[in-house]
């Protein structure tokens, strides 16, 4: 083959271009640090370079939001020490107003100055950054607070993605902040009757040897005797008797219980005497302490009052009521019809159930001219009688007369009177008050008797009772006694009793009323699970709160439905289902039975919940048609009873269009604490009322304590709470605050003064320990915070390490060695330049450069 001068051109260019090329690729890698610049150039780099680019990438992203929940994390914090600084003010506030030297005046002062400590706070827990709302949960665009502590907000936390499938939580919502739960505190109760001495407060009765003391106000302690708390009607400690408690609550478990003992209130050997030691331990047996094992710690207070602590933390379930009489009986209702002395150690104001016809005076201890009549006189409005008080506010509505009779009180010498009474006094009601009828008494009694009335209690005094040491009208007025009286509520036709006496203030545990507020009524026993703190919801079985079998329960309604129409319901439970059972309006004696339809029911099926599975929702659904009552005719609530057979969907279908209208006129729903709150959806002042009750409530005989290990309670005159695992945060302020403006320096510390919600106030000493719990809660949420914000810091340190390493497993990856680069540049350069200092050397060639 011959090669021409064409073939050695053709290969000088195309080495030319070859070179140039090269000559670019090493300029290239030198001018951007990478071997490569496009993916065709070597797939496998540049897949391993797509990789460590999408990790870093992601590295960078988790850096920039891990810094801005961080900065979310910091401004939190930045709020909860200002919380708790003002926690700090709060408490110190407040330990001045436990000083008991203040006028109204300057507790006034005090309140008012609490009150703007607790706006500071609320507007703390308002604050906005950026527009957002810090403790509003995830309803950033939402504030969270008003002015009165309520939550607008929710419980969602929000959380950010610091690295794959790696969720934060950056926020901590208004709900965990005020409405959390501690689960390493403890519940704690407490009674708010005052127990003082009596033989300290009446020597000249209960102690020879210092007959001539003065009588001083001392509290009760664990070493004094029973004697010393019950009482005495004189100085002999051997005469007598027991004294019998009848104890219910609820334990640790949240399971219901009923005891009754008794213990010996005499002795004959002051070191062989009942003491309350004794007394608080078998209260503490009730519970469920043995031997070896406590759950709850019962101790009197400084007060005087009895107080008790679950040992279990996180469960908000413990309660209890207890009263004392010196009668055995089976049915505590039959204590006022024999006209035993009966002791209350917690006392709230609610209306309670119409439960007595027949009240017999119970003698005073230590004052033998006072006779007083076992019943506490509470109009139906829940207000504290009054002398002018018209008595058909007081009676029940059967009631039409009151039924006189007793033995005559002393003659005017200071004996025993024998005359003979007229026939008992038929005394009308209709139209009189208060006044009318002691006018009444005095008139029928004769003799030198006045009647009282103080805070709701008929005092009668027989003046004519002496000293029997010295047969004068002097103190102290021990001498015999005659007098004794007897009233009965009769109905319409003159003859039958009816109940029309309600019992003493504090006597009754669960037959109490909801309280009214406005347009709504409230219970005010939370409803949480048994043995926790969590509250519970409208699909939360009602076992679930109780912790034990409700078949074979039954419970009573006792209302004044949406109309203010009265009626008594009943509410049973069987393993065959269960039922409401409402009064036909006809009045012919019978029944409507109502069952409560299993709403999950997948159709065709149709069943009827058993008492095991009946959750709060239908609870609340046959309170609803309850209280509609007046508003429905005896067809239409008997569409839905089950006559014959199996339930059918046309019968669930009746029951569930008596719901669909009740619930036009009524709401019923869980409040923020977890009481529940019926509210009138027509009327701003409801006429409803509510009773809701176990119908063995009164009962103490041997069945019916063996089977108490399950009650619903709605409302109950419980034990006041002194601390909770629960928090509400803002009613603990409001409390601490409202016992300051009215001078409440411990539990009960106004009973006899006034009834109103202070007898549910626990109290200055009482707020200084919740708010203690308080402030520790905020400090746990700061070390919460604080942890999401040591998170975040962390993720960020991470990260970056993280980043840079990738970097530089990427640089090692893809970028080139500039030093080898340029080195293979450089000598290419000079083979290039070389190669064009030849090609022009040739090209320089012609035949006449030849020839020279």
């Amino acid at each position: 083959m011959r090669v021409t001068f064409g073939t050695k051109y053709n290969q000088m260019l195309s080495n030319n271009g070859q070179m140039t090329s090269n000559l670019n690729d090493l300029n290239t890698k030198i001018a951007s640090g990478k071997k490569i610049q496009y993916g065709w150039q070597d797939a496998s780099i540049s897949n391993q370079n797509l990789k460590l680019e999408y990790d870093e990438v992601t590295l960078q992203q988790g850096i920039d939001v891990s810094r801005t929940a961080e900065t979310q994390t910091l401004n939190t914090d930045k709020a909860l020490q200002e919380m708790s600084q003002a926690m700090v003010q709060f408490k110190t506030k407040l330990l001045h107003a436990a000083n008991d030297l203040h006028t109204p005046t300057s507790r006034e002062a005090l309140a008012r100055d609490l009150e703007a400590t607790k706006a500071h706070i609320i507007n703390i827990a308002n604050t906005s950054i950026g527009g957002n709302f810090i403790f509003s949960g995830s309803k950033v665009g939402t504030q969270p607070f008003d002015m009165e502590g309520n939550y607008y907000g929710n419980d969602e936390e929000l959380n950010a993605l610091v690295s794959s499938q790696n969720l934060v939580p950056f926020n901590i919502t208004g709900d965990e902040l005020f409405y959390g739960y501690d689960n390493d505190k403890n519940r704690v109760i407490t009674t708010n009757s005052r127990m003082l001495n009596q033989t300290r407060l009446h020597p000249a009765i209960m102690d020879n040897s210092e007959k001539h003391s003065e009588p001083v106000e001392v509290y009760i302690t664990e070493e004094d005797s029973l004697r010393d708390m019950i009482g005495d009607d004189d100085s002999d400690a051997r005469n007598n008797g027991k004294e019998y408690f009848y104890v219910q609550g609820v334990n640790s478990r949240g399971q219901s219980f009923k005891e009754k003992f008794a213990l010996d209130v005499g002795y004959t050997n002051p070191k062989n005497a009942t003491t309350m030691r004794d007394l608080l331990e078998r209260i503490g047996k009730a519970f469920g302490n043995t031997n070896t094992t406590q759950v709850v710690d019962v101790r009197l207070n400084k007060w005087g009052q009895i107080e008790i602590k679950d040992l279990k933390t996180g469960s908000s379930s413990i309660d209890f009521h207890m009263i004392s009489s010196n009668a055995d009986v089976d049915d505590v209702s039959e204590l006022e019809k024999i006209g035993a002395r009966v002791k209350t150690y917690n006392q709230q104001n609610f209306t309670s159930e119409f439960s007595a016809s027949n009240l017999k005076g119970v003698d005073d201890l230590y004052d033998h001219r006072v006779t007083h009549i076992p019943t506490t006189l509470i109009r139906k409005d829940n207000v504290m009688t009054e002398i002018d008080t018209k008595l058909e506010d007081i009676m029940s509505v059967e009631t039409r007369y009151i039924k006189i009779s007793g033995t005559p009180p002393n003659e005017n010498d200071g004996t025993v009177s024998t005359r003979e009474l007229p026939e008992p006094f038929i005394f009308d009601i209709k139209g009189k008050e208060v006044r009318d009828l002691f006018v009444a008494i005095k008139e029928y009694f004769g003799g030198k008797i006045d009647v009282e009335l103080d805070h709701g209690e008929i005092n009668i005094y027989d003046r004519n009772v002496r000293n029997k040491s010295t047969d004068t009208l002097h103190p102290p007025f021990d001498g015999e006694r005659g007098f004794s009286i007897r009233l009965q509520s009769i109905g319409e036709d003159g003859q039958n009793e009816v109940n029309g006496f309600t019992s003493s203030l504090g006597k009754s545990y669960t037959k109490t009323a909801f309280q009214q507020l406005g347009s709504k009524i409230r219970g005010n026993v939370v409803q949480s699970i048994s043995g926790t703190s969590v509250l519970a919801s409208h699909n939360t079985k009602l076992i679930e709160v109780t912790d034990g079998t409700l078949n074979g329960k039954t419970y009573g309604f006792k209302i004044h439905d949406h109309n203010g129409i009265e009626l008594q319901a009943s509410l049973t439970f069987t393993k065959q289902g269960s039922f409401l059972e409402l009064p036909t309006q006809s009045n012919n004696g019978q029944t409507i039975k109502i069952p409560l339809f299993n709403p999950d029911d997948d159709p065709p099926a149709v069943t009827i919940s058993d008492g095991d599975s009946v959750t709060y929702r239908q609870l609340m659904d046959a309170m609803s048609i309850a209280l509609n009552y007046s508003n429905e005719d005896d067809k239409s609530l008997g569409a839905a009873q089950i006559r014959h057979g199996k339930p059918t969907q046309d019968k669930k279908d009746a029951y569930e269009e008596l719901l669909k209208r009740a619930k036009t006129n009524i709401s019923i729903d869980f409040d923020s604490e977890g009481k529940i709150t019926i509210q009138d959806n027509v009327r701003s002042i409801t006429r409803m009322t509510m009773m809701f009750y176990d119908k063995d409530q009164d009962k103490f005989d041997k069945d019916t304590i063996y089977n108490s290990r399950a009650n619903i309670r709605l409302n109950a005159n419980t034990s006041l709470v002194v601390d909770d695992p629960k928090i509400h945060f803002f009613k603990g302020l409001n409390d601490a605050i409202q016992s300051v403006r009215d001078g409440i320096y411990r539990a009960g510390a106004l009973h006899g003064l006034r009834y109103d919600d202070t007898m549910q106030n626990n109290g200055i000493q009482n707020s200084i320990a919740l708010i203690d719990h308080l402030s520790d809660h905020i400090e746990k949420i700061i070390a919460k915070n604080g942890a999401h914000t040591r998170t975040f810091q962390n993720s960020i340190a991470r990260n970056e390490i993280i980043k840079t390493q990738v970097s530089g497993i990427k640089g090692d990856t893809i970028g080139t060695d500039l030093a080898e680069t340029y080195n293979k540049f450089t000598n290419l350069s000079n083979n290039y330049q070389a190669v064009l200092n030849s090609t022009n050397r040739i090209n320089n060639l012609s035949l006449v450069n030849y020839l020279n």
